[in-house]
């Protein structure tokens, strides 16, 4: 990118805002190096060092679960970190044993190993199916795994979809994931490029569900250096554009049980899954989707889901996050993130935020009716004292999320009836 020149032009961002909503398989930029939003998925791995060759084996499980059962195209490249080069998938295909073997010798030389692939032409194009692994010896910083996958595939197997995210939460068991919509940088291991930059702080403007997930973000909360500025992923919790993981970690740190979690977000667009720690059967994460995946158009007004969460995770929110990895140039005319930008930005669904100056528009949030007649099997909407007609003396108390029982009957369907909180 040059240091005198504008990225995009007015007419090209115009362009692109009007039609990537429609279509988000659209890449614009120079050749091998275009941007397009992509979905994502990551992962992010607290661990001690002793732990690194049992991560490594679950990724690389992951790794081939994700390019065989799931992605719908073969890679076109693959990352071979011994020399730091990307090279063509189908002439440099790895075995499980020499993966880990490499991995071995890496890791023991330089504390760190990289593993990715991507279906896109380079590492510098947004790809439309790629991962991309850090493990690291360190619990300074977080390991993590990074999955973009295809936006139409997913629409046509959203529940193939579902199973894979929750298979690898219990799998990885990691400290915070994320998911949603970025400017697809997967490919791109240390540091974002200039023009991923540019375009990421261009489109917020535009797209209240434009996420950005970045290498960098990584520090541990005990790393030192975040002690401060708490600037890295260690300091809190991204405000979240979709899917978001509460960890034990950091539900201790909000001090809201999971009854406390699912009143704050009783919504039934919400989905909240519990999400047993394997080695500890008393502790849980809770993996929150908020509705459907979604770019929120600023015009259509501020998302009340989005709102919610926000507010829900604000006492341990992460308001110093770095947004770029790589510091502007004094005489650069292209907009990036600063200090100032980035905290508007991660507060910008709180109540006093003007985020995006000039473009909010604020929608007057409807309080949902109340659902108080549910079938059997389905999740109780909020607690109280239910009943069924289907059953005498079937007065009894459930709490939301718990799920109504089925049995048969000469009603047909059984039907659970709301009968107040007393």
């Amino acid at each position: 990118m040059s240091t005198a020149q504008v990225y995009l032009n007015d007419e090209e961002i115009e362009e692109l805002i009007r039609d990537i909503p429609f279509d988000t398989s659209i890449l614009y930029g120079e050749e091998n190096k275009e941007f397009g939003v992509c979905p994502y998925i990551t992962f992010y791995l607290f661990h001690s060092a002793d732990k690194v060759e049992e991560i490594i084996n679950k990724i690389i499980d992951i790794y081939e679960w994700f390019e065989k059962d799931i992605i719908n195209k073969p890679f076109k490249l693959r990352y071979r970190d011994d020399i730091e080069v990307w090279k063509k998938a189908i002439s440099w295909i790895r075995s499980r044993e020499e993966i880990s073997a490499e991995m071995a010798k890496i890791y023991k030389k330089y504390f760190i190993y990289y593993l990715g692939a991507t279906s896109a032409q380079s590492q510098d194009q947004s790809p439309r199916w790629a991962l991309s692994a850090k493990i690291r010896d360190s619990s300074e910083r977080y390991s993590s795994l990074k999955l973009t996958f295809g936006d139409q595939w997913y629409r046509s197997n959203k529940d193939i979809w579902y199973s894979f995210v929750q298979k690898c939460l219990e799998i990885l068991n990691p400290i915070q994931a994320y998911s949603g919509y970025e400017i697809g940088n997967t490919g791109q291991f240390a540091f974002i490029s200039p023009e991923f930059e540019t375009v990421e702080r261009t489109f917020t403007d535009y797209f209240y569900g434009l996420d950005i997930d970045h290498p960098g973000m990584e520090f541990s909360h005990e790393n030192i250096f975040i002690a401060e500025d708490r600037d890295g992923l260690g300091g809190g919790i991204r405000t979240p554009t979709w899917c978001f993981l509460l960890s034990p970690y950091w539900l201790e740190k909000l001090d809201l049980n999971e009854q406390q979690i699912r009143e704050k977000l009783n919504d039934s667009r919400i989905e909240i899954t519990k999400i047993i720690e394997p080695e500890n059967s008393t502790k849980y994460s809770l993996w929150i989707q908020l509705g459907e995946l979604s770019l929120y158009p600023v015009e259509e007004g501020v998302p009340d889901l989005l709102v919610m969460a926000n507010e829900l995770i604000k006492p341990i929110r992460c308001d110093n996050l770095k947004l770029t990895t790589l510091d502007a140039w004094s005489d650069d005319p292209n907009p990036r993130f600063d200090a100032v930008s980035s905290k508007q930005w991660i507060a910008r669904f709180d109540e006093d935020s003007t985020w995006p100056e000039l473009k909010r528009v604020e929608v007057e949030v409807q309080e949902q009716e109340r659902i108080d007649i549910v079938i059997a099997g389905s999740p109780c909407p909020h607690a109280g004292y239910w009943y069924t007609f289907a059953k005498e003396n079937s007065r009894q108390y459930f709490k939301q999320g718990d799920i109504f029982p089925d049995f048969e009957s000469d009603w047909g369907d059984v039907y659970w009836q709301f009968d107040g909180e007393e």
